[in-house]
């Protein structure tokens, strides 16, 4: 794992969502948000070998997991924060969240992500309980697609580029196996 996370700050990847919804004419939830950015960064660690996607923590709350530092700001209302420009990739990992996950209902994604195995363990142990990280990206690394959960390897879509010819073609991240 990379010590430094690709985002900055949480509100890097929370705007940006907040921004995708209002381009859907979309109110994005708290709770929502909340969700998504839970997993944006289990999937983001499940799919680049446990590199973080932004310095952040989730703990378990009654109705699902919570970035608390994130949830204490934007209590009120958005904070005004000067947002760094983000890598195409990261901005494509971000869309790519959006896409697969924006259009459930709040109470779906928290039905499904309070049914895992990190946020129930942690819950358990009480309300406020942080999530360790190791413990979703080992989670969503080694998920099998089903009714409410996607393998890894689907959330991020193909990227369009243009080959050299010009013809669009779909890419992804080259990915080597880690060897243990």
């Amino acid at each position: 794992m990379k010590n430094k996370p690709v985002l900055n700050t949480v509100f890097e990847a929370a705007f940006r969502l907040i921004d995708h919804a209002l381009n859907d004419n979309e109110y994005l939830q708290p709770q929502k948000l909340h969700r998504l950015l839970y997993l944006a960064q289990a999937y983001y660690g499940a799919n680049y070998h446990g590199n973080m996607l932004m310095p952040a923590i989730f703990v378990a709350e009654e109705f699902g997991p919570v970035e608390p530092n994130l949830y204490a700001v934007m209590e009120e209302c958005r904070p005004d924060v000067r947002l760094k420009p983000v890598d195409p990739k990261t901005s494509h990992f971000i869309e790519s969240i959006w896409a697969q996950f924006g259009h459930h209902t709040v109470e779906h994604l928290s039905m499904t992500v309070c049914n895992h195995p990190p946020y129930t363990k942690a819950y358990k142990a009480g309300t406020g309980t942080i999530i360790p990280y190791q413990e979703l990206v080992d989670f969503y690394a080694s998920v099998r697609k089903s009714a409410t959960t996607p393998e890894a390897k689907e959330v991020v879509r193909p990227r369009v580029m243009q080959s050299h010819k010009g013809k669009p073609v779909a890419t992804t991240d080259w990915l080597p196996r880690r060897l243990k």
